[in-house]
């Protein structure tokens, strides 16, 4: 595991689970919050490998411009170890869980869920970024590859 990468001790995860449904799923279904950018994928898994680590090297920069150096964002897949993230200290090489779904849902949100990306376990998506400073970071230095890939997003 890359530095920046923190384990998630199990004693946290229900305050984090409480939080999530809270915030983003008070019914059964995921509510990604305005003002949101997603994309569902459909060429996403073919072409994961091409896009993966483009994504992860754009995301990460965009959380390093919605964060300060120490702040850490939880990254949340239900159905493995969860982490909490310093992207100011992280890299893409080493990280434990992709930045793009695989057949898991990878979740990287802030604390207070001002932002963050949310997705569904298919490796095709969808694939959603939400508030206005990660929107906003992203577009400033988008993945040309995934774009060009997955369309402009909706």
């Amino acid at each position: 595991m890359g530095e920046g990468w923190q384990p998630v001790p199990h004693s946290d995860e229900p305050a984090i689970r409480a939080a999530w449904t809270a915030y983003l799923q008070p019914a059964d279904s995921l509510v990604v919050p305005a003002p949101s950018r997603s994309w569902q994928g459909r060429a996403l898994a073919r072409y994961r490998p091409t896009v993966e680590t483009e994504f992860a090297g754009k995301l990460l920069a965009a959380f390093r411009r919605c964060t300060r150096p120490g702040e850490r964002l939880w990254v949340i897949d239900w159905q493995h170890a969860w982490y909490a993230l310093d992207p100011h200290a992280a890299s893409v090489e080493g990280r434990p869980v992709p930045a793009l779904p695989d057949g898991d849902s990878y979740n990287y949100v802030a604390p207070d869920f001002r932002f963050g990306l949310v997705m569904g376990w298919r490796d095709t998506g969808p694939v959603a970024l939400f508030g206005a400073d990660l929107l906003a970071a992203f577009a400033a230095d988008p993945p040309a590859e995934f774009l060009r890939v997955c369309g402009p997003g909706e």
